[in-house]
């Protein structure tokens, strides 16, 4: 039998497999966190409008210091229509930079709840389920911010991120038409 032959049918092999595993992992169900509920008190509260670059600004502010030791780099940017997850990844060796886009929705619960409208990795279309899959296992998200790969959200709960903070954070208006958004934050009243 020629070598050749058998050298391109076991990389061949090694390709299907390794795909093959790839899809399985990223396919495979995971726990969906269920939505913290905004604390009802009377506490003094304060409303924060917002414009898009402040937004961007805030949200690079929080993924630089997030993100500081990690080997993945991306950045959230808020646009005229979408919210946009935009990075650099490897696959097979090379980098190739991705761009998500969301449409952002305010929950009842005062959190925000982004639909996937769109996906480009390099030139590849991939599904949105599989690229959300894979993003949930492989890379490193804050506690607050859950997955769910088969509605094609990811969820901002503000309220689990407030949940050990002095104040609280909770979605009032998100505009994007306008480029307004209103957030209100809650002054718990101290022990007295």
């Amino acid at each position: 039998m020629n070598k050749w032959k058998v050298a391109f049918f076991t990389l061949l092999a090694l390709i299907v497999v390794s795909f093959g595993s790839l899809y399985v992992k990223a396919t495979a169900p995971t726990n969906v966190s269920t939505e913290l509920k905004a604390p009802t008190t009377k506490a003094p509260t304060l409303d924060v409008t917002m414009n898009r670059a402040q937004v961007n600004a805030l949200s690079a502010n929080y993924l630089n210091r997030f993100l500081k030791n990690s080997r993945i780099k991306y950045r959230f940017v808020v646009g005229a229509k979408y919210a946009t997850v935009i990075g650099t990844t490897k696959v097979l060796g090379a980098k190739v930079q991705f761009a998500m886009n969301f449409v952002p929705e305010k929950t009842d619960a005062g959190n925000i709840l982004l639909r996937a409208k769109g996906l480009s990795v390099g030139r590849l279309n991939l599904p949105l389920k599989f690229v959300l899959a894979y993003v949930k296992k492989n890379y490193d998200l804050p506690k607050w911010v859950s997955i769910n790969q088969k509605k094609q959200t990811i969820l901002l709960d503000l309220n689990r991120y407030s949940q050990h903070q002095s104040v609280r954070y909770t979605a009032q208006k998100l505009n994007m038409q306008a480029g307004k958004f209103v957030f209100r934050i809650t002054i718990p009243k101290g022990d007295k």
